[in-house]
């Protein structure tokens, strides 16, 4: 798995465990035990991907591989009206701009393949 994954115990539980993927918002997992709250968050993690392709959502690239690769910076000038929306959709999906924008154009020349 290649994204960043966070194990640790509950809070609000008695000895259980909860496992989240920090870039897949909202996606988490619970175990008895580390062990298994690792093997039940890979059922999420292509639960999350299943569902977001589903409903066309952008899919947030892991950490690792985004910091590995190369990065260039341009400049995109939208009408404001769109702005707007995408400065209301990555707010609400706790996003950069940037990630937005590069998740979007990923998944659009992707399914045009």
């Amino acid at each position: 798995m290649e994204y960043t994954v966070r194990n640790f115990p509950d809070p609000e539980g008695d000895s259980d465990f909860i496992t989240e993927i920090e870039e897949l918002k909202g996606c988490s997992a619970f175990g008895d035990n580390p062990e298994e709250a690792l093997k039940e968050i890979e059922i999420a993690l292509e639960l999350w991907i299943e569902t977001a392709k589903k409903y066309g959502k952008p899919i947030p690239k892991p950490k690792r591989k985004i910091v590995s690769e190369p990065q260039k910076r341009f400049n995109v000038i939208f009408p404001e009206s769109l702005m707007q929306d995408v400065d209301e959709y990555r707010g609400k999906h706790d996003m950069k701009r940037s990630e937005l924008l590069a998740a979007t154009a990923e998944q659009f020349i992707s399914s045009t393949h």
